[in-house]
């Protein structure tokens, strides 16, 4: 099973609290999962009769259904589910009474370390039978497909056991004068070779050894009695599951034109008649080295048949083929000579245009999908409509690669939500500043690069109050990033393509030298306040990250409690592993560490049992709807009392009314934050003495 396919898992155990630690443990092995808690049996019944799953973990017995009955209904229903029991002790007596229950395997009480291993083991053995069911179908399928391809060759083949024929297709019987190809059974091979040639043939066939290619020219007699010299090409085959001997017949012509066709057909699609993908890509890679050189643009259409893979399976392979080759006649018919159609895929189809003219594009885009989506195919008594998406892009002097021509093509396909439409490439802008500038991802990897280079990052300061009555000096180090013309950037804006550009590191170690240079500074003045500084996923896992830390407190004269490290609750999640190293690399140097955005996740709290930050700050979504109803501030009251529970303090950002202060006070928060507070500062200067909320 691919690592970035999620896990669809069934749980059957009595205790919330362990089924979310076997969600993390597999999440913390690198395994994606979406997982469902089995709370009943009719719950069972029905999600296993909706939706197909990977793996269920079950105990013995959870809220009256047991593992008996679970693997019962399985086998009732021909599932192939594995099913991994959870025994509630270490007697390794368990495993045999599990498995002759039938469980796959049993993990006794507490060894995670044996279910990891077991539940991969099991998921890679699910995966094999899946393939090998999968590649029994597709074998079935190409059967018949090879059998299509070879009735409908233009090439003579015929398969010989044992000199006699076995299967002839029917350009074979009409080479030889034939109009059945049904005549030639039972015929020998050997009928076909004129007289003076069949001293030769013999010892040809003597010669052919079943592990290779041969080939030889021979003179052949037609059903007249006609002559005509071929080339015989023999080599080992297989039909219908017996070995024998493929023959090839090709009437013996002028060399040039041989050539000429073979260069034809290694440049054919054989299903459609097309050009396939290799000449494709080879002429638009011309194309491309023209553009860049500004002699010629192009553009390029790529065509995405919508929801094919749909039609496939309603179809069966060998039919949706015939369709698939129907669209492609109709749509060629449409499109000028002198542009390069092509199959580029299973259900894709491009088009290579010369020129610039967009409107002339589009208009040849509109009358392909128009006519697809007009045309209907008939196979097997079944009537079928297709339609495209169209997507779009141009070529030119600015095109980099074939890669980022085909790519950008793929995204103006790719936005066609409802399909049936067309699209030409736009790259992706940010709209900045009171006159809407309009700024591409490449232009602000650019800009944050810049921002590195020329000091043009700049840091805001807003203040985290407390509502314990501390009148300690608190603040959020915020980030933002100007541009040529003074406007700011958020980090939403910008990090993205910062990420892309692989300068997250190098962004948070400037932060964080930034804010203890200014902090260090603030304090020789007399302040105490306290920052807390966010850092990527990227930090989590730099090795060199902690030691300079600690080497820039000590140089700034700056104690360890003077920051706190905050991490994004995605990262966190996403990162676990990275975050607990780092959140204990921090208690080692004293440095506190919070979570911030917390509660969005699925199992927020499973997070607290890997990590064990100082402070929770709950996300601004908390504070926004805490007034919608009673519930909702339930909810809040509840989160905050478990957190604390767990020896945490609470904080919460998003504070934008006055309104909400009442009920924040009433769930014992530690400390709130938001624009109503204040908003964000150029410097540390804020009186927390003076707070009278």
């Amino acid at each position: 099973m691919s690592d970035k396919e999620p896990i669809r898992l069934l749980i059957l155990e009595p205790s919330l609290n362990r089924a979310e630690e076997l969600i993390v443990l597999l999440r913390t092995a690198g395994h994606a999962t979406r997982a469902h808690q089995i709370g009943s049996e009719a719950d069972f019944s029905s999600k296993i009769s909706k939706q197909p799953w990977d793996l269920i973990l079950a105990a013995n017995e959870a809220n009256g259904f047991t593992i008996q009955t679970v693997i019962s209904q399985l086998q009732m229903l021909d599932k192939d589910i594995p099913v991994i029991m959870l025994a509630d002790n270490r007697d390794p007596g368990s495993i045999t009474e599990g498995m002759k229950m039938g469980a796959i395997d049993v993990a006794l009480d507490d060894d995670d370390e044996r279910l990891l291993l077991i539940i991969q083991r099991e998921l890679t053995n699910l995966e094999t039978r899946r393939q090998k069911r999968r590649t029994e179908v597709e074998l079935k399928e190409t059967d018949r497909r090879n059998k299509l391809l070879l009735d409908s060759s233009t090439t003579a083949i015929a398969y010989v056991h044992e000199g006699m024929h076995i299967y002839t297709n029917q350009a074979y019987a009409e080479l030889f004068g034939y109009e059945d190809a049904d005549e030639y059974a039972g015929i020998p091979i050997i009928d076909l070779i004129t007289n003076e040639d069949q001293g030769k043939f013999k010892t040809f066939l003597k010669s052919f050894e079943k592990d290779e290619t041969k080939e030889a020219e021979f003179g052949c007699v037609d059903s007249e009695g006609e002559t005509m010299l071929t080339i015989l090409t023999m080599s080992p085959a297989t039909y219908d599951s017996e070995s024998c001997t493929q023959a090839i017949f090709r009437p013996l012509v002028d060399s040039s034109v041989s050539e000429d066709r073979v260069k034809e057909v290694s440049s054919q699609d054989l299903l459609t008649g097309l050009y396939n993908r290799q000449y494709f890509l080879e002429v638009l890679d011309q194309a491309v080295d023209n553009a860049n050189q500004g002699k010629q643009s192009s553009i390029i259409f790529y065509m995405v048949i919508d929801h094919f893979p749909r039609m496939r399976s309603d179809a069966g392979i060998s039919n949706a083929d015939v369709v698939l080759g129907d669209l492609a006649n109709v749509i060629r018919g449409k499109v000028p000579n002198d542009h390069l159609m092509a199959r580029f895929g299973d259900d894709v189809f491009t088009v290579l245009i010369e020129g610039s003219d967009k409107a002339a594009a589009e208009a040849l885009a509109e009358t392909i999908r128009a006519t697809a989506e007009g045309h209907m195919s008939q196979v097997s008594g079944k009537n079928y409509q297709l339609t495209l998406s169209i997507g779009l892009s141009m070529i030119a002097e600015n095109t980099p690669t074939v890669e980022q021509a085909i790519s950008r093509a793929y995204q103006a396909s790719d936005s066609i939500m409802t399909g049936n439409a067309i699209a030409f490439y736009e790259p992706k802008r940010l709209v900045i500043g009171e006159g809407g500038q309009s700024l591409t991802i490449e232009t602000l990897k650019t800009l944050v690069s810049d921002g590195l280079d020329k000091d043009k990052f700049k840091l805001d300061f807003q203040p985290i109050i407390s509502l314990r009555g501390e009148d300690e000096g608190q603040f959020e180090v915020l980030l933002r990033l100007q541009d040529e013309d003074g406007n700011v950037l958020q980090p939403g804006q910008f990090m993205g393509p910062a990420e892309e550009a692989g300068l997250l590191r190098k962004i948070d170690r400037w932060v964080v030298f930034q804010s203890i240079k200014q902090l260090a500074r603030q304090r020789e003045a007399g302040g105490r306040a306290r920052l807390f500084i966010n850092v990527s996923h990227k930090t989590l896992a730099d090795e060199e990250f902690l030691p300079w830390v600690s080497v820039s407190l000590k140089a700034s004269r700056l104690t360890s409690d003077s920051i706190v490290f905050q991490l994004h609750e995605n990262d966190a999640t996403s990162y676990i592993k990275q975050a607990a190293k780092f959140t204990k690399g921090l208690q080692a140097l004293h440095i506190k560490s919070s979570i911030s955005h917390f509660g969005c996740s699925l199992n927020p709290f499973n997070l607290l049992k890997h990590l064990t930050p100082d402070i929770v700050k709950l996300d601004s979504s908390f504070a926004n709807h805490i007034d919608e109803s009673e519930e909702k501030q339930e909810e809040l009251i509840e989160m905050v009392r478990s957190l604390q529970t767990s020896g945490v303090l609470t904080a919460i950002s998003g504070i934008e009314h006055p309104s909400t202060l009442p009920t924040l006070f009433m769930t014992g928060i530690n400390y709130i934050q938001g624009n109503y507070i204040s908003e964000p500062l150029d410097d540390m200067d804020y009186d927390f003495s003076s707070e009278g909320l």
